[in-house]
């Protein structure tokens, strides 16, 4: 459960300097993703509803322990200066194997200063993963600037809780960075301050880190493609201060904090920790190095297999990304025409995924991978594009 909130941690920590507006997705436009080979896991996402926009997904493992999927409906709110993001809808992570289910929503996301002043995004809110079937949850508030001071920004801690209501383990750090684990006894010490954290570094760690009294624990970076693990003992090195780190030092200074999440309390465990960015990330909408590639056509043979719907086959990003702006803008006005003829055509909703039930949990879901996607005939798929 530690680790799986570390892993809903780092999917908001790609957001981190990401301010550029993103392409609209059409209704029906499709990704597929297949790291089979390498990764032993494969995706499918959809936009399934244009008003209210609504993009479902589904990623499982080659070898079915485990399965992901949900679905995202944001609403926007125009807040004067800022603008917040709910990203309603409730994402299940599935252990088939294991006959677990975790469920959670994601917590709101706000960018600041929309109208002057240096952009800067926080996420905020409360976090719940809920474990059905043993009743162990996890409990993670992400504070906002509004409410705290300048130097608690972009924090975040809870605990792992029992069925029984007691707290059994503590997190803390920053959704930007990293997350740390530890025992309840040592969290307790620390907030107490002063003489109780003289307290904890006279303490023996033995009994949860490794003969030398270093933590030992696995963990794990959200960066996808293949690279050499860090140590989860060691402190934070040259790594992850590269270039990339240097801007968002300065983006931090903006809304007045500090990237650095560690607070080195002795006997705390890492769970995850940020993979550093491209050093040239900034230049290509802070993307990370995962997502650079996601885009990429030159496989001639990938390409013949994809669906006319695939986003890859965009003519408005393509033209972008190839530095055409005016084939781009009109590509993109073509586009979106035809999609308002479409939808006045036909309103049956999405292609791949249906309203379904969960097979675990027994709850109504919005939307539901069909589970045909992989084999499926692209001849008749709608025209798009």
């Amino acid at each position: 459960l530690q680790l799986i909130t570390a892993f809903a941690v780092s999917g908001a920590s790609s957001n981190w300097a990401r301010l550029g507006k993103p392409f609209n997705p059409l209704q029906g436009e499709t990704f597929e993703l297949d790291r089979s080979q390498d990764r032993c896991f494969r995706a499918v996402c959809e936009q399934v509803s244009h008003h209210p926009p609504t993009s479902a997904f589904h990623a499982e493992a080659t070898d079915g322990s485990w399965i992901f999927h949900g679905a995202v409906t944001p609403k926007l709110s125009f807040l004067g200066k800022s603008v917040e993001i709910n990203p309603r809808g409730t994402v299940t992570l599935e252990f088939p194997k294991r006959l677990e289910v975790y469920t959670w929503q994601n917590v709101l996301c706000k960018i600041h200063n929309i109208i002057v002043g240096k952009l800067w995004v926080e996420h905020y809110g409360e976090l719940s993963i809920r474990c059905h079937g043993n009743g162990y949850r996890s409990e993670l508030k992400w504070n906002s600037h509004s409410l705290i001071g300048t130097d608690q920004r972009h924090k975040l801690h809870g605990y792992i809780v029992d069925p029984a209501g007691k707290k059994v383990k503590a997190m803390y750090g920053k959704w930007m960075d990293a997350l740390y684990s530890l025992p309840m006894d040592t969290w307790k010490r620390h907030k107490k301050g002063g003489s109780g954290r003289k307290r904890i570094s006279e303490l023996s760690i033995g009994a949860v880190g490794s003969g030398d009294g270093r933590p030992r624990w696995k963990s794990f970076s959200v960066e996808l493609p293949m690279q050499q693990e860090q140590s989860t003992n060691s402190e934070p090195t040259s790594s992850t201060a590269g270039p990339d780190n240097c801007e968002d030092r300065e983006g931090d200074e903006e809304s007045g904090a500090s990237t650095l999440a560690d607070l080195s309390i002795p006997g705390q465990a890492l769970l995850w920790r940020r993979a550093p960015r491209p050093a040239d990330s900034r230049r290509y909408f802070s993307f990370t190095r995962f997502t650079l590639a996601l885009n990429d056509n030159s496989d001639a043979e990938l390409l013949a297999r994809l669906p006319g719907t695939d986003t890859r086959r965009r003519p408005d990003v393509r033209a972008l990304e190839l530095g055409d702006l005016a084939l781009a803008q009109a590509e993109k006005s073509r586009l979106e025409e035809k999609q308002r003829q479409a939808l006045r055509r036909n309103s049956s909703g999405g292609v791949w995924f249906r309203p379904g039930r969960n097979r675990h949990t027994g709850w109504e879901a919005d939307w539901m991978f069909t589970g045909d996607y992989w084999a499926r005939d692209w001849a008749g798929c709608p025209d798009i594009y």
